[in-house]
């Protein structure tokens, strides 16, 4: 027998997770550790604040998958890898040992504010507070939940100046499914109109950057269209009772800030001493090369740890640096399952002949979808020397498709139920 630890149950173990009957049959033993019993998928993260979704339909009950399959799920945070020693050290003191460990426990978001992730404001029912300014990251997901929470409290109360902190798609999701939101709650679906409820996205050094200009041009339309203002070159750098200060020296008033500023890897691998350290510095410096991911080969396998995997954006892949997007977790998945599967084989029978590890292959380009609110979306894909670009109702179809069709691939009979995930109605 060989024990398996897999650190979180996001997309890039839910294919281990399903492969667990397998594991156990074959005589391993299968423990989970996640921060809570349900996984929030991120692509419909930002319909659940637009109100496009309710937040259950975002939510795969990764414990009772986890039991009901034959493994051990704990509630647990990992704070420390010891890779030498094959343990994990977990935040209420538990330690775990294992023969095969994958880590697949995210992402933090970049560049936060002080006074983060707090939904701030004043007790439920009293007007807000100008003092407490609520300021919430989109990681983890489930807070985008908590962000439509926050806007409609707000809204009971006056209008609402909603500021958006980041350039990349998510920023642009946010933004327009804030304002989709407030719209709603105002019981129309027209965009903010002066002197009214307000979003303004503050996009660093420009938006969508990785994009071609046709692609960012069309953003900037449908912005606009939701009523979103967009501001490029300047970036959020603290809050205020007044609102956010920029580094061009203005100040912006806001009720609320959402911080999507892109991701950095957990910090559980700088605190296990396992990331790229150069000349002595580690997680993020200028002589950190992983940005404090854990740096895995073409296999997903640590390049000094044979016994501990990874997958998603926790990891730094060394054959090409990957972007932190869902769809390399994604499809990373099988292939991480089919590794770990090999290597706890290896260690049960180390006398037998195993097959090679599979390797990772990225594919040229993907599909990128963005749900601009209300069901609409605009879509990115290339395609040879140039690129598929169009937005409106038809790209919210193609991903919505695509999004439900993976959730109900790793959906239990009878999905989600009430009370297993952190919210019992939807919002």
């Amino acid at each position: 027998m060989a024990r398996l630890l897999l650190l979180g149950a996001g997309h890039a173990h839910l294919d281990a997770i399903r492969a667990i009957p397998a594991l156990v049959a074959r005589g391993h033993a299968v423990t989970v550790a996640g921060p809570g019993p349900c996984h929030c998928y991120s692509g419909m993260g930002p319909g659940v604040l637009g109100g496009t979704y309710a937040p259950q339909a975002m939510a795969l009950p990764v414990r009772l998958m986890v039991q009901a399959a034959g493994g051990t799920f704990v509630t647990d945070t990992a704070v420390r890898i010891d890779a030498p020693g094959h343990a994990v050290h977990f935040a209420s003191g538990l330690r775990l040992e294992y023969e095969v460990c994958s880590c697949n426990v995210g992402s933090l978001v970049a560049h936060p504010l002080p006074g983060g992730d707090g939904v701030g404001g004043s007790p439920a029912g009293a007007p807000p507070s100008p003092v407490t300014l609520p300021v919430l990251s989109v990681k983890p997901i489930e807070n985008l939940y908590r962000a439509r929470q926050t806007l409609l409290r707000l809204a009971a109360h006056g209008v609402v100046h909603v500021l958006v902190a980041g350039g990349g798609p998510a920023a642009l999701e946010v933004a327009c499914n804030a304002a989709v939101c407030l719209a709603r709650a105002r019981g129309n679906a027209a965009p903010a109109v002066p002197g009214g409820d307000s979003v303004t996205l503050v996009a660093g050094r420009g938006l969508l950057p990785g994009l071609p200009e046709r692609a960012r041009n069309l953003c900037r339309t449908v912005a606009a269209a939701r009523g979103v203002r967009i501001i490029e070159g300047a970036r959020v750098l603290e809050t205020a009772p007044e609102g956010a200060l920029l580094d061009d020296g203005r100040t912006l008033p806001a009720h609320v800030v959402l911080l999507a500023t892109g991701v950095v890897p957990s910090p559980l691998f700088a605190a296990s001493g396992l990331t790229d350290r150069v000349n002595g510095r580690a997680n993020g410096g200028a002589n950190d090369r992983t940005n404090g991911g854990l740096a895995v080969n073409a296999h997903l396998q640590s390049i000094a740890h044979p016994d501990l995997f990874g997958g998603g954006d926790c990891i730094h892949f060394t054959p090409a640096p990957l972007p932190r997007v869902g769809v390399h977790a994604v499809r990373q998945g099988p292939v991480l399952a089919a590794n770990l599967g090999i290597r706890l084989d290896a260690h049960a029978a180390p006398a037998s002949g195993q097959p090679p590890l599979v390797p990772y292959i990225p594919r040229p380009g993907h599909l990128l979808v963005l749900d601009t609110g209300a069901g609409t979306g605009v879509l990115h894909r290339p395609l040879g020397g140039g690129a598929l670009c169009f937005a409106g109702r038809l790209a919210f179809l193609i991903k919505r498709t695509i999004d439900t069709r993976f959730l109900r691939s790793h959906l239990p009979p009878g999905g989600t139920q009430p009370g297993e995930c952190p919210w019992d109605a939807p919002a």
